[in-house]
């Protein structure tokens, strides 16, 4: 009797601790699941970002160059263009919260918090 209670506690020990195991090897698969899809979402953005860019300085040279020849003064039209700018920079300084640093803090949540498929249903 004695022996079949210590034989039933080994059992439930070797399978609790290969349940932690999986459960440990399921964790890191999906953080490496996540970073992965963080990291080239990251490099896609960066590259489109480096993109957009250099299409936004042409457009802007061109823009400053136009509205010199409709003022008949490169000085204006490119300090105008400056001006615009410096208008962009203060609204973007003043949406900052809600454009960059709440969906990034969301972001990270999400990802070092995972909701795991298999505890939602069970749930």
């Amino acid at each position: 009797m004695k022996e079949n209670i210590t034989r039933e506690i080994d059992e439930l020990k070797k399978e609790f601790e290969e349940y932690v195991q999986v459960r440990i090897d399921l964790t890191k698969l999906h953080i490496a699941g996540e970073l992965s899809r963080f990291f080239s979402s990251f490099m896609t953005k960066t590259v489109m970002l480096y993109l957009f860019f250099f299409v936004f300085m042409f457009f802007s040279l061109a823009g400053a160059v136009l509205l010199a020849q409709w003022l008949e003064s490169y000085v204006v039209g490119f300090a105008l263009t400056g001006v615009i700018f410096l208008f962009a920079a203060i609204i973007f300084w003043l949406l900052r919260k809600r454009l960059i640093e709440r969906p990034v803090v969301k972001r990270f949540i999400e990802l070092m918090f995972p909701k795991f498929d298999d505890e939602d249903e069970e749930a």
